[in-house]
């Protein structure tokens, strides 16, 4: 996200000039989804904060590193052995709200809801901007909810 000012350095390049290496909006296609999950809300955030686990729930990605307390560098199986995608946490309200940006085209901006429905029940919203067919991104958007779900009340069992 961009601060709301130009820059003051009068070298600088003008405002707008930087957006190429940015996702672009008009291409990009959106997708919502939530389900309903039977945990706190504190557990629910509290996985959803521990980015490395994404590979125990998201099939497609191979591991997720933590480079420093905002930014994670994911690798794909698709990827294999290319630079890892880069994944910045943009935005933090405990118990309410994460929101995100990567360096993939393939799901460049996402953000997670939390919504508590009673003590031990909570629903998550998931909408994730990709460049992705919107049947596909429709599905994986549902699969990820379904396994998250299951991840984390397993968890919650334990």
């Amino acid at each position: 996200m961009e601060p709301d000012g130009g820059d003051t350095n009068p070298g600088a390049e003008p405002a707008g000039s930087k957006r190429n290496n940015r996702p672009n909006k008009s291409t990009g296609r959106s997708e919502t989804g939530s389900i309903v999950l039977n945990a706190p809300v504190a557990v629910v955030y509290g996985h959803c904060c521990r980015f490395e686990q994404l590979p125990r729930f998201i099939k497609s990605l191979c591991s997720v590193v933590k480079i420093d307390d905002t930014h994670f560098c994911l690798t794909t199986f698709e990827r294999g052995k290319q630079p890892g995608i880069i994944l910045q946490i943009v935005l933090r309200v405990p118990e309410r709200r994460i929101a995100w940006q990567a360096s993939s085209s393939e799901f460049p901006q996402g953000v997670i809801q939390f919504e508590p429905l009673t003590e031990h029940r909570t629903e998550i919203t998931v909408k994730l901007r990709s460049i992705i067919e919107p049947a596909m991104l429709a599905q994986l958007t549902r699969e990820y909810l379904a396994n998250f779900k299951q991840f984390v009340e397993g968890q919650t069992l334990l």
